[in-house]
């Protein structure tokens, strides 16, 4: 009985060592863990660890150069910030080509994560020199790079632009979110930004980020478990560095304009069409020569 009961104390008391070691290691790892699925999620496809620029600025050590509070509220609304006036937040937006950062439905605790797993992963010597950006390299199924993209790989990114050519996994045309700027190609849709001049702005390396991970929370739901192939990326990029190149031969259409002259004219046709339909039918709310007839018969 004696035995039974001190085997029950031990192993309730294993059990007890057993739970708070669980909860103790949750703790201790679990924010470290957190931080690089967040960071691989949501910022890789703009900024880097200690590679070089990106679409934003190189995230090594950036816990030194800003203070934590400052990290979260511009994370959190960048725009908001910049709107405020806040000198650094205006000067970093002016910097990287005025590209909008999407504000983040993160915790005050996310971001902490995150800026704890980029000290991390920063390397452990800094310096005042900004750290080249590889050369970007990407080639297709064919072996080419982009500087060797020609007319067939160009139309073919139009095509997988415009939906022309379905992506295998059946993401959605660019076309239906983004406009391009081009004569021979129908207005594209407005919910997000023109990508006339995306290359420019964004270079080849920004751009393959994007699509390669989408950052923006409406493009990372249309693009979720549908993520484009290599060589989808690849003529993608060819069509949007020619467009770029071609836009200044190309002319923009005031598509607002159009819209009400369209709306005007349709209107006229359709007054004019019901005129003619309704034309000589009876006038007034009753046929007169039998009114007429009832009131003699009275």
């Amino acid at each position: 009985m004696i035995y039974r009961q001190n085997f029950n104390k031990t192993h309730q008391y294993s059990f007890r060592y057993f739970i708070l070691f669980i909860i103790f290691t949750t703790i201790s790892t679990f924010p470290q863990d957190n931080g690089e699925k967040i960071f691989l999620s949501v910022c890789r496809a703009c900024h880097t660890i200690g590679q070089g620029r990106l679409v934003g600025p190189d995230l090594a050590n950036i816990q030194n150069r800003l203070e934590e509070g400052w990290i979260i509220k511009f994370v959190k609304s960048s725009q908001k910030m910049i709107k405020s006036g806040d000198p650094l937040a205006v000067k970093t937006f002016n910097e990287y080509n005025k590209i909008i950062m999407p504000d983040q439905a993160l915790t005050d605790a996310q971001i902490i994560s995150v800026i704890n797993y980029i000290k991390e992963k920063s390397p452990t010597e800094t310096t005042s020199k900004e750290v080249k950006t590889p050369a970007f390299t990407l080639k297709n199924s064919l072996g080419f790079n982009l500087d060797e993209a020609g007319r067939d790989e160009y139309k073919l990114g139009w095509q997988y632009f415009t939906g022309e050519k379905r992506f295998e996994n059946s993401g959605p045309p660019c076309l239906s979110c983004h406009n391009v700027v081009k004569d021979n190609l129908i207005s594209g849709g407005l919910l997000s930004k023109d990508l006339t001049n995306a290359f420019s702005r964004l270079n080849a390396a920004g751009i393959n980020a994007i699509i390669s991970n989408p950052p923006f929370p409406i493009m990372r739901t249309a693009f979720e478990n549908k993520q484009l192939t290599k060589d989808e990326r690849y003529y993608l990029l060819a069509f949007l560095k020619q467009a770029d190149y071609d836009s200044i031969y190309q002319h923009p259409v005031n598509y607002d304009k159009r819209f009400i002259y369209s709306g005007i004219i349709g209107l006229i046709f359709l007054l004019g069409f019901f005129g003619l339909v309704w034309y000589g039918r009876k006038k007034v709310s009753v046929k007169q020569d039998i009114f007429k007839r009832q009131l003699k018969s009275k």
